[in-house]
């Protein structure tokens, strides 16, 4: 009977989300669930018609940076945001996926405007490599892992920064953050290297239209470089 109590605990702790506080005061623990400023939607939206509006322009790209180093270290709050000793780094899977999925965006030819970007390192080497500029933008900040500012705080941070975006435009934003303060934000956990879609309604909320795998953005560029082939080839017959 002890033995299965003890087995139950374990699995228990193993199910239940972890958030990180170092302070006597925690904050309301993660499972409290996301105020997103999103919805769903549109989430049925294909993939090809997801290229099409974000090749129109006017969209946010809000993404999780790339893939990082396994086994690697802890992020050390005490040292500054922007020292990459003292913190989880990309990996060299993670430096060259950010590079070939910029190369795919721009043979799609989406347009990107603005790129914004945590300030950790893992953030802005990924826009770095991905986009060759970057901003630092605070809000994207995933937490401090202190009782001021826990990841449900980040969440509402992101928000404010959704709220600040303007509506429409020729290109799209780029948000380079992390996982905690976009599930808060927007109710989606998503995976290293992948975004999701965003679009500014009129009354000012977003609809997420999709979200896309950073493997299968090259593959599309792919696809959009045969069939443009194939038209060549039609055309010169």
């Amino acid at each position: 009977m002890r033995l299965g109590l003890v087995f139950a605990g374990i699995a228990l702790a193993l199910a239940s989300p972890v958030i990180a506080q170092s302070a006597p005061n925690p904050a309301p623990p993660a499972t409290e669930g996301p105020q997103p400023v999103a919805t769903l939607e549109n989430r049925k939206m294909s993939t090809r018609e997801l290229s099409e509006q974000l090749r129109a322009g006017g969209l946010v790209m809000l993404m999780r940076h790339e893939r990082t180093n396994v086994p690697s270290r802890g992020d050390d709050y005490s040292r500054p945001a922007n020292d990459c000793n003292a913190q989880r780094n990309l990996s060299p899977a993670g430096v060259a996926g950010a590079a070939e999925t910029g190369q795919a965006i721009r043979a799609i030819g989406w347009p990107i405007g603005r790129v914004l970007s945590s300030e950790m390192c893992r953030s802005t080497e990924t826009a770095r490599f991905m986009f060759g500029r970057y901003e630092i933008e605070p809000r994207l900040m995933h937490h401090d892992n202190t009782p001021e500012r826990p990841v449900t705080v980040a969440g509402q941070e992101l928000n404010a920064l959704l709220a600040d975006i303007a509506r429409g435009g020729s290109d799209n934003t780029v948000m380079v953050s992390h996982i905690g303060n976009i599930y808060f934000a927007i109710g989606l956990r998503l995976s290293e290297g992948e975004f999701a879609v965003l679009q500014r309604q009129e009354d000012g909320h977003y609809v997420i239209l999709g979200t896309f795998d950073p493997g299968y953005i090259g593959a599309h560029a792919r696809q959009a470089q045969y069939e443009e082939e194939q038209r060549a080839e039609a055309s010169a017959k």
